[in-house]
């Protein structure tokens, strides 16, 4: 048996966190859209080489947070920065090759199989006029692989389901092999059976490779079994950031998403049961 034989598991994913990915980091940020500020933070991280799950209710700045992170949104104020450098400062092409983006809003021809989006994410390792080289086939295959869709390859994008289609969009975007990935509610609309693969993909992504992922979930019992740390917004502020155990707790529960809900520790990390909103007890009190 080699040395490599004798590797855990473990070994394995120390071995990609050490060579992890560079993270993200937001300094004295202000964000908007012409008007007041929709977001305004101090100081955020995206840790390198680890799952950071942006949390909080509607309206609470998550999309608008990942759109700066993607230089699609420039602050009115302070630095967003990857790699140690302001992600507006990389040519359009570099933050591409280095910066994946899976976002909300997406659409390709119903004629379109699996396999030609997913080339689509090798774009921006290729010169205007360049083909697909060998080393792009092979990123292409290694991305429908991952999120387990090979039997779909040469069907349209059309005829698949809503999840099967999310898992298409998520090869696309794990072809590109970057640096770092940003996915924009990612499981929304999707049964429990898609969002675990969407999920189990991104996560085995990272332990593999140390990927740096900054993802927006509205679940946040889903969120805190699945990242290795939680950005709790509420009304475009930061509440609480940190490790999911030390973040979600039953007071956090109660100011940020209005509900009265039980925190208990599980294996996996912790886990929420909803009771009921925080306005019916007010309504309660009130009545008394």
């Amino acid at each position: 048996m080699s040395a490599d034989d004798d590797a855990s598991p473990t070994d394995e994913t120390a071995d990609a966190r050490n060579t992890a990915s560079p993270g993200i980091s937001i300094e004295e940020v202000a964000l908007s859209y012409g008007g007041d500020p929709v977001v305004e933070a101090e100081r955020l991280d995206v840790p390198a080489g680890e799952i950071t799950a942006l949390v909080g209710p509607n309206g609470s700045g998550k999309s608008t947070l990942l759109k700066a992170m993607n230089a699609e949104l420039s602050p009115d104020r302070g630095v967003v920065a990857f790699d140690g450098a302001a992600v507006e400062s990389y040519e359009t092409g570099e933050l591409a090759r280095r910066l994946g983006l899976l976002s909300q809003d997406h659409a390709a021809p119903e004629s379109t199989t699996v396999r030609e989006l997913a080339t689509h994410g090798r774009y921006p390792h290729r010169g205007f006029f360049e083909g697909l080289r060998e080393a792009d086939y092979r990123a292409v295959d290694r991305a429908i692989e991952r999120v387990g869709v090979e039997h779909l390859a040469d069907r349209p994008v059309g005829g698949l389901s809503g999840g099967q289609a999310q898992l298409a969009w998520l090869a696309m975007v794990l072809a590109q092999e970057t640096d770092a990935l940003l996915l924009d509610e990612p499981t929304t609309y999707l049964d429990l059976h898609h969002q675990l693969r969407v999920l189990d993909a991104v996560r085995e992504l990272n332990a593999d490779h140390g990927v740096t992922v900054c993802v927006v979930l509205h679940d946040i019992g889903q969120a805190a079994r699945f990242a290795d740390n939680l950005i709790a917004l509420k009304d475009g502020e930061p509440y609480e950031w940190g490790p999911p155990d030390e973040v979600v707790t039953e007071e956090l529960l109660r100011e940020v998403f209005g509900v009265v809900a039980d925190v208990g520790f599980g294996p996996e990390g912790p886990t929420v049961t909803p009771r009921r909103p925080v306005s019916e007890v007010e309504d309660e009190s009130a009545a008394d």
